[in-house]
């Protein structure tokens, strides 16, 4: 009897501990959510921008979700914008705690420009890469589940 109630109490912990794939977190500037693949999948929205606030933002968000690491897939609309200081700063392992890997989604020239200052200058900790569009970014992302 000791046993079943052991086991109950350890499978309600289990589920606990299980990430939220049904929920998307949105904000002014951004959305995220848990992929069906396991990963955190981020839009960053046309005019907006995604600074030190929206990080704080994400990795609040993130907490919610299950405060995993895991890969993270950045969709960034074609005039989502950064700014070069912030990039440095997302680099660092220790400010991006919940990121395994990271890949961008990128569509525009300035978007190639930062992306190219951001591997070639800040070298990111983690792996990451950019792409031109999702399907090929996730499958990149796969080796990092």
């Amino acid at each position: 009897m000791i046993f079943l109630l052991n086991l109950s109490i350890n499978k309600a912990i289990i589920t606990d501990k299980k990430l939220n794939l049904s929920k998307k977190i949105t904000f002014s500037n951004f959305s995220v959510k848990i992929s069906e693949f396991d990963f955190y999948e981020i839009e960053v929205f046309n005019d907006k921008e995604f600074s030190y606030n929206e990080l704080d933002e994400l990795k609040n968000a993130q907490v919610q979700l299950g405060a995993k690491k895991l890969p993270v897939l950045v969709i960034c609309q074609e005039f989502a914008s950064t700014d070069t200081n912030f990039i440095k700063h997302l680099a660092q392992n220790q400010n991006n705690p919940y990121s395994k890997a990271d890949a961008f989604v990128i569509k525009s020239m300035a978007h190639k420009i930062l992306a190219n200052f951001y591997l070639k200058i800040t070298n990111p900790e983690r792996p990451t890469k950019f792409f031109k569009n999702k399907e090929e970014a996730i499958q990149w992302l796969k080796q990092y589940i």
